[in-house]
């Protein structure tokens, strides 16, 4: 952990974006906070626009990565940032340089723990347990799930590999360039016309159209920039606060950005299949025989809760005003402000940073070939999450939640069970 940096300011000391602020004047001193140019004694290099690695990023203090660089303001009791990303829990104080409670789960969840989102929904009371599934930092490789057609694994992730520590177009920041993909940052002759690919909903975030002065939306460079973050009140624990513009523009979402990754789960009909070997991941733990390549099914994203249900069908009434459980991206078009119009994206299900949820039973589950030699489902013996389970041969583990919101599958019956309300009327 990064020790040498002297941050003596209190959390909301640096609101909204902080040093990372797109930046109002060429006399600015935030560059400091993270840059020496002559007496930098990091090791930490840095990562061009083509994904080739550079030398020494020029960072102050001692960090040997830069998730322990980034941890120094946004870890658990540290100074700076009100976002523990480790804990999950948002420790600013006032909220009036955002529309966050304070005290409150992060929408992300945390890196190492997350405040359990049920004990909080009975009594606000902040009880962490420990993450059962993340993303992981600095450990690798790992298995990339979704990506091509036979599983990958990917390197150690930084915070980096999707966070812009720079001034950045689209919402959280997001990085936008993933490998050899573009997935927002800036276009045009000067490299300053936002080319954002995720927007938000929050007060002052600069949404597509609004602002004549910036019709492709998301965060200008320079001095209309730095205008556009101080009159921005992100939140942290609403309930992730998307804004879709689907209907639109196609090729802009979260779920088009996570598919820089997980290249095959971003698909808007179950009826799209690809071919995908998961090999030990997915193979039979006590004969070791694997399921190999076939055509597979992914529920869909970027589509309307309407589209999913149909005009006659119900609707479950935990879903109605639920964004904290099972957040709907709002659609950009949805003027009337009916939530069955809202499309459902990656982080309706799924939490960003790290879940604390526990799978049991039928959630907790493999494959296995009965004497028929049919692949059927069995019940792990260990109840409980990774790292539990482990593939055929005992490595390497495979079992998670997911990331994902509820414990076992409430993420599913939030819409496709308990209590319905009256069909909507289109």
């Amino acid at each position: 952990m990064l020790l040498c940096l002297s941050l003596a300011a209190a959390p909301l000391a640096y609101a909204n974006f902080g040093p990372h602020s797109p930046g109002a004047a060429p006399d600015t001193d935030t560059c400091a906070i993270c840059h020496r140019a002559h007496t930098s004694f990091s090791s930490i290099g840095w990562t061009d626009s083509n994904g080739i690695d550079q030398s020494s990023a020029l960072l102050v203090g001692s960090a040997s990565s830069l998730s322990d660089y980034c941890l120094v303001c946004h870890g658990d009791g540290a100074p700076g940032a009100g976002t523990n990303v480790m804990n999950g829990v948002y420790e600013g104080g006032s909220s009036y340089l955002t529309s966050s409670t304070p005290g409150a789960p992060l929408n992300a969840g945390g890196f190492n723990f997350m405040p359990d989102p049920y004990v909080w929904e009975a009594s606000a009371t902040i009880v962490l347990v420990p993450a059962t599934s993340s993303h992981n930092l600095e450990v690798g490789p790992l298995p990339l799930w979704g990506a091509g057609t036979v599983l990958q694994t990917t390197p150690s992730l930084s915070c980096a590999s999707c966070h812009d520590p720079h001034p950045a177009s689209n919402y959280r920041m997001l990085t936008g360039q993933i490998a050899s993909q573009t997935v927002g940052g800036y276009t045009g002759a000067d490299g300053e016309t936002p080319n954002a690919f995720v927007f938000s909903t929050e007060t002052g975030y600069p949404i597509p159209g609004v602002d004549a002065s910036n019709t492709p939306g998301g965060f200008l460079k320079g001095a209309a920039g730095q205008a556009q973050v101080d009159a921005y009140r992100p939140n942290y624990t609403g309930g992730t606060p998307l804004l879709s513009i689907i209907a639109s523009d196609t090729t802009k979402s979260l779920s088009v950005w996570c598919s820089a990754c997980h290249t095959g789960y971003r698909q808007r009909s179950a009826e799209t299949t690809i071919v995908v070997d998961y090999g030990l991941y997915e193979a039979n733990p006590n004969t070791g025989i694997k399921v190999g390549p076939l055509d597979r099914h992914f529920h869909p994203s970027d589509i309307t809760l309407e589209r999913g249900y149909g005009p006659d069908r119900t609707i479950p009434s935990t879903v109605l005003a639920d964004q904290y459980w099972v957040p709907l991206e709002k659609a950009a078009n949805n003027t009337t402000g009916d939530f069955w119009r809202n499309y459902i994206g990656c982080a309706t299900c799924h939490r960003a940073h790290g879940s604390s949820r526990i799978m049991t039973g039928w959630a907790a589950s493999h494959l296995e070939t009965n004497s028929a030699g049919a692949w059927v489902p069995a019940q792990d013996t260990t109840p409980g999450m990774a790292p539990d389970k482990l593939a055929a041969g005992g490595s390497p583990y495979v079992g998670s939640s997911a990331l994902l919101r509820t414990n076992n599958r409430d993420v599913c019956a939030r819409c496709h069970g308990g209590s319905t309300v009256a069909t909507p009327t289109p």
